[in-house]
């Protein structure tokens, strides 16, 4: 009797267990999608690239042909290129004669979303006093870029 309680004890793990195997097996792990793109690397911030004088600018707010001597009747453009984004930033320009006399201040708002080009000028009703002249560009108050100009009569 005993030995036939040791087989019935026997049976009966082997149903529970091929019982447990018979549970649902998990749902199988979901097949790798296409590669995620990368995340766009963050723009660069809003830069001077330059600047250029002249007596004319284009379509484009480029200086037409650079120089840095004008007459003393001439309109003198400064033609600022920018690189990189930003929701806001301020450009300045400063425009000092010889003495250091401010001849113009002026600042812009600008939102470039790229490379960008801004103009700023001087013009005056009657003649400029010859001699030499500098104009400051600065952006959001840093360091500025400066260029050099002289009127001649």
């Amino acid at each position: 009797m005993r030995r036939r309680n040791y087989w019935i004890f026997g049976a009966t793990v082997l149903m529970v267990g091929a019982a447990g195997a018979c549970k649902k097996a998990p749902p199988p792990a979901p097949a790798p999608t296409a590669a995620e793109p990368a995340p766009a690397p963050p723009a660069p911030p809003v830069a001077v690239a330059g600047v250029s004088l002249g007596r004319a600018i284009d379509a484009a707010k480029g200086v037409a042909a650079p120089m840095t001597t004008f007459g003393v009747r001439d309109t003198v453009y400064a033609s600022v290129a920018t690189t990189g984004v930003s929701p806001a930033a301020t450009l300045s320009a400063k425009w000092t004669f010889q003495t250091g006399q401010l001849v113009d201040s002026t600042s812009q708002k600008i939102a470039p979303t790229g490379p960008a080009t801004t103009e700023f000028h001087i013009s005056k009703k009657s003649a400029w006093p010859a001699g030499k002249y500098t104009v400051a560009i600065t952006l959001d108050g840093g360091a500025p870029m400066v260029k050099e100009f002289e009127i001649k009569k």
